[in-house]
Formats: structure tokens, C-alpha cells, sequence
């Protein structure tokens, strides 16, 4: 094998490294939209499990987003919002909260304190903390 079939085969090899994580990207998209939605839905309602506070990539649900904030309803949690991670490699997650749990508490102190304080500058008064 000559020098230039070495070059050119280095020259490929970034293609082929694009080409081989496309399809990874494709079987875990297929392996992750398995089952009928009443498996995604039971999918997801185990990855709620029983903890306070639970963060679900929003690519592993594969649901509609009315439909997600069913399940976490029906299992007692409470959505959060969606948060970005800092890494453009990872994913978007949903944020959601135990109902009622320490988690929760703390999250509906820190909005009523915060009314409250929002309350009391539009009113004119100081407010220090």
C-alpha cells in the first residue's frame, strides 16, 4: 500500500466516524420509540419512581407533552419546567416535583417569598434580605 492510499484513507476517516454515529443515533431512536403509547406512558411512569425530585430527558419519553403531564399527575408530581443542560451533546429535561414533599415545599417557600417580595416593591416599600 502506497503513501497515497494511506492519506486517503486518513482523509475518509473522519466520514466514516459521522457516518457510524448517525447510526447509533438512528437504532437508539428506534429502540426508544418501541411499544404502543401505553407502554411509553408506563415507561415513563417508572422513571418517576418515588423520589422528591426527578429529572426525565425529554428524548426518552417520546409523548406528547399534555399526555407527560398526565402521567406525572396521575403519579403525583408536579412539572417544573424544562432545563437546558450546559453541553450542546446532552439532552433537554423536564423537571418534576413530588407533591407535597420536601422538594416541593421548598420550591412553593421560595415562590411565595418571592411574591411577597415582588408585592411589596410594586407597593413602594423597601424590601431587605
Amino acid at each position: 500500500m502506497s503513501v497515497g492510499w494511506v492519506l486517503v484513507l486518513l482523509a475518509l476517516l473522519p466520514l466514516a466516524a459521522w457516518l457510524v454515529a448517525l447510526a447509533v443515533v438512528a437504532v437508539r431512536r428506534a429502540l426508544r420509540r418501541r411499544g404502543d403509547e401505553q407502554t411509553r406512558r408506563l415507561r415513563l411512569a417508572r422513571m418517576l419512581g418515588s423520589a422528591d425530585l426527578v429529572v426525565v430527558p425529554t428524548s426518552d419519553v417520546d409523548l406528547p407533552e399534555s399526555t407527560v403531564l398526565a402521567v406525572a399527575a396521575d403519579a403525583g408530581f408536579r412539572f417544573l419546567g424544562y432545563e437546558r443542560t450546559d453541553s450542546p451533546l446532552r439532552r433537554r429535561v423536564g423537571v418534576f416535583v413530588r407533591v407535597g414533599g420536601e422538594v416541593d415545599t421548598v420550591v412553593q417557600g421560595a415562590v411565595v417569598q418571592r411574591a411577597v417580595a415582588q408585592g411589596a416593591v410594586a407597593r413602594g416599600a423597601s424590601v431587605r434580605g
